[in-house]
């Protein structure tokens, strides 16, 4: 008998990072823009294959054409000690938005984001031309697996 594959549902939307993009600088190099990392988000037992991502912007000063948000992944690969992110170089590039030059409020999503089965945690790059606005901003997420059946 064949199998089909279908989607699981989702986990609740929980939120990776908030008070943390607050006021967050643009980058003007590889060392700054970044935000803090989120906690950690348990994924060797939870064992998630995709992630689905969030992110919500306060009214900022108009920002730059071209203008993006990049979201990093932290990696334990030993379960136990994360990736050194004093160097934000040695964190791996997981989605990116594109945002426009207006100075409104935006909500983004990226669905279907492949994770490894590894706990991680997440950062942010802020490369929109402004400092973020000084509240409202968050990045929240949602893991979910296929099923056969």
């Amino acid at each position: 008998m064949a199998t089909t594959f279908k989607w699981v549902a989702p986990e609740a939307l929980t939120t990776a990072l908030t008070t943390q993009l607050d006021g967050l600088i643009d980058s003007t190099s590889d060392t700054t823009g970044f935000s803090a990392v989120s906690a950690e988000i348990p994924n060797e037992t939870d064992l998630y294959q995709y992630i689905n991502l969030e992110l919500v912007l306060g009214i900022q000063v108009a920002r730059s054409a071209g203008a993006f948000v990049a979201v990093y992944i932290n990696f334990a690969a030993d379960g136990a000690i994360y990736d050194d992110t004093s160097n934000k170089a040695f964190t791996q590039l997981l989605t990116v938005f594109q945002l426009d030059a207006a100075t409104t409020a935006r909500r983004l999503t990226k669905a279907n984001l492949p994770i490894p089965p590894l706990d991680f945690k997440l950062l942010v790059l802020n490369d929109t031309g402004q400092a973020f606005a000084a509240t409202l901003n968050t990045l929240k997420y949602r893991r979910h697996n296929e099923q056969g059946v």
